[in-house]
């Protein structure tokens, strides 16, 4: 504001300078707010897990006993109670290995029983070349030359020396594991199995093009459930056409939950409401999300129960928690959250309609006071401070949140699908 501006009254220059004094008092604060933030996203614990759990460097420290240390030195500490250590799976198998004393040492002395403990191996991964021999055969007097071989079995790569057992492990490596492929190509390499990476690329696309039948069933099925969760995760894909190296491409995951569930991911180069309309056509029933508009279309258009994500909400109230100005609202609302979470785990085997049953009688009480107490703070906070986006999100998203209630089907939170997409983020 220019000087010839400014009011001659002294009272109105007053108010005038107050207003601008808050105003960048609350910019300041929502900066602060967003440096503590960046702050522990780049050198603090990356998820909300409590600070007291066990750090990647002091484990082994926290866990075994203290050494005994000089002569001189007083050491004072807490010996820390051992858990009792869970049974090895009965499934495993076992391989006995019997240990008795020398026949002198038996002499005289008769067996009265047995003591056994269990110890879990393992042995390193172990290649091998199945060799294929097939018997040829010709008439053992004249006649007929035809030769006579029994058929090839059938392959999933023809032509190729991978099998289906190493395609297996490739796809489990490189998509469960994280693995890349240059890292599966030095442990193949140090077992003496040399296979290079541009070797493995390509059986993985021959793989996925004989793939597309078994995937195009599991989608008919998927879109016949009338319950599906779905979320999408930022992918880096290099030579793609158009565009740079450093773009964002998008993976799309679709589940749907149940005795046989059905997982399914879907690339797209975008993440425009176009692709859940693409990926969801023929689609009737609850569809849950997070707070990402890019939904509403398809939600709309098919006529979708959406649902809402109380982990994305936490979230929210978990980020607040951490700033200067919204500790108290941030730790309040995880606190009411919490009791959500705790009956969820409570009912966790019941029945669909016993869960309806519990959350209609316990967690609708709560949703109510939850729903009070954000409204009762919506017009006393700053929209723009991490406080306020979260009562902001909340209040939003609000008749999605609660229609989990609904249905005991339904689950509280997107947290299932978030983990299953989880591993694209570390390519």
């Amino acid at each position: 504001m220019k000087i010839e501006e400014l009011p001659n009254d002294i009272n109105e220059l007053k108010k005038l300078f107050i207003k601008e004094i808050d105003s960048k008092e609350r910019e300041i604060s929502q900066l602060k707010d967003t440096i503590l933030l960046l702050q522990r996203k780049k050198f603090g614990p990356s998820s909300e897990a409590s600070k007291d759990q066990l750090m990647l460097f002091n484990e082994l420290e926290d866990v075994v006993d203290t050494e005994e240390g000089d002569e001189d030195e007083e050491i004072t500490y807490k010996r820390k109670k051992r858990g009792k250590r869970s049974p090895l799976p009965p499934e495993l198998p076992r391989v006995e290995e019997v240990i008795d004393l020398t026949d002198e040492e038996k002499e005289g002395m008769k067996c009265i029983g047995e003591e056994a403990t269990e110890k879990l191996e393992i042995t390193p991964a172990k290649v091998f070349v199945r060799r294929i021999v097939r018997k040829k055969y010709a008439p053992i007097e004249g006649g007929d030359e035809t030769i006579k071989i029994a058929p090839v079995p059938a392959e999933l790569l023809p032509k190729s020396m991978a099998s289906a057992s190493l395609m297996a492990y490739i796809i489990t490596a490189k998509y469960c594991d994280a693995l890349p492929l240059y890292r599966q190509e030095h442990i193949f390499k140090r077992i003496s199995a040399e296979i290079t990476r541009q070797s493995m690329a390509r059986w993985l696309i021959k793989v996925s093009d004989q793939l597309v039948p078994l995937y195009n069933l599991l989608q008919e099925k998927l879109l016949t459930n009338t319950y599906i969760q779905m979320d999408e995760t930022t992918v880096q894909v290099l030579k793609e056409d158009g565009k740079k190296a450093t773009s964002k491409s998008y993976m799309w995951v679709r589940h749907a939950p149940g005795e046989q569930p059905i997982l399914l991911f879907d690339y797209a180069p975008r993440r425009a409401g176009t692709v859940p309309l693409e990926l969801l056509d023929g689609f009737k029933g609850y569809l849950q999300v997070d707070g990402y508009d890019g939904y509403s279309s398809a939600c709309e258009q098919y006529k979708l129960d959406r649902l809402g994500c109380w982990d994305h909400c936490r979230r929210k109230f978990f980020e607040a928690s951490k700033t200067s100005n919204g500790k108290g609202i941030g730790k309040k609302g995880i606190d009411r959250i919490k009791k959500l979470y705790k009956i969820e785990d409570k009912i966790r085997h019941l029945s669909p309609e016993e869960k309806k049953n519990i959350r209609k009688e316990k967690s609708l009480p709560l949703l109510e006071e939850f729903k009070s107490w954000i409204d009762g703070l919506r017009g006393k906070i700053t929209p723009e401070s991490r406080a306020g986006k979260a009562i902001t999100y909340a209040c939003n998203e609000w008749n999605y949140l609660v229609r989990y209630v609904e249905d005991g089907r339904l689950n509280i939170s997107n947290a299932w699908v978030e983990n299953a997409i989880r591993p694209f983020c570390k390519f």
